[in-house]
C-alpha cells in the first residue's frame, strides 16, 4: 500500500519547484538584460554571479547564526563548495540535451 503522505510530499515539491523556477527564470531575466545593457563579457558575467553567489552564502550564514566564528563560515564555505559542485555534476548529465537543444535555438534564428 503506499504511503497516504507521499501525494502532499509530492504537490509540496511540485509547488516548490514551480516557485523555484518562476524566480530563476526572472533573475536570469534581470540578469541577461543587465549583462547585454552594460556590454558584459560571459566570462565577467560568471565571476560576477559567483562572487555574489559566494558573498550571498556568506551574509546567510551570518545572518543565521547566533555567534559566527571565522571557522564556522570556513565551514560554512565549504558546504557551499559541496553543494556546487554537486550541482555542477547534476547538471552535466543533461550536457547533450543542454547542446541539442542550443543547437535547434540557433537553426530556427537562421
Amino acid at each position: 500500500m503506499s504511503d497516504p503522505n507521499q501525494p502532499a510530499e509530492d504537490a509540496e515539491f511540485e509547488a516548490f519547484a514551480e516557485e523555484y523556477e518562476e524566480h530563476r527564470s526572472a533573475l536570469f531575466e534581470i540578469v541577461s538584460d543587465y549583462a547585454d545593457e552594460q556590454e558584459l563579457d560571459d566570462g565577467l558575467l560568471v565571476a560576477l554571479l559567483l562572487d555574489l553567489a559566494v558573498t550571498a552564502r556568506m551574509i546567510s550564514y551570518a545572518d543565521g547564526t547566533e555567534k559566527p566564528s571565522a571557522t564556522g563560515l570556513k565551514l560554512e564555505l565549504d558546504r557551499f563548495l559541496k553543494d556546487a559542485g554537486d550541482h555542477v555534476r547534476e547538471v552535466k548529465q543533461g550536457a547533450e540535451e543542454f547542446i541539442a537543444d542550443i543547437k535547434q535555438a540557433r537553426e530556427e534564428e537562421n
